[in-house]
C-alpha cells in the first residue's frame, strides 16, 4: 500500500518524518527540511526500506507503531 506524502498530496510519501507525524515525498522532504538547521535534525526514516536491519549504526531504528508498540511504524 503506497501512502500519499501529507505535504503536496500528489506523489508517493518515501519518508516519514517523526516530530512532523508527516509522510513526505523526496521532493517536500528536501523542502522542508532544508528550511532552517532545526528542521534539518528531525528523525526521519524510509518508508520504502523500512526494516531495521537497513539503518546505519550511527541511526536509530524506526519507531514502533503507536497502536500496538510492536510492528515499525
Amino acid at each position: 500500500m503506497k501512502v500519499q506524502c501529507d505535504v503536496c498530496a500528489a506523489d508517493a510519501a518515501s519518508v516519514f518524518c517523526c516530530a512532523d507525524e508527516a509522510a513526505l515525498c523526496d521532493a517536500c522532504d528536501r523542502r522542508v527540511h532544508r528550511a532552517n538547521k532545526l528542521a534539518g535534525k528531525h528523525r526521519r526514516f524510509s518508508l520504502l526500506n523500512p526494516s531495521p536491519s537497513s539503518a546505519s549504526p550511527s541511526q536509530m531504528p524506526p519507531p514502533l507503531c503507536d497502536i500496538c508498540q510492536v510492528r515499525i511504524g
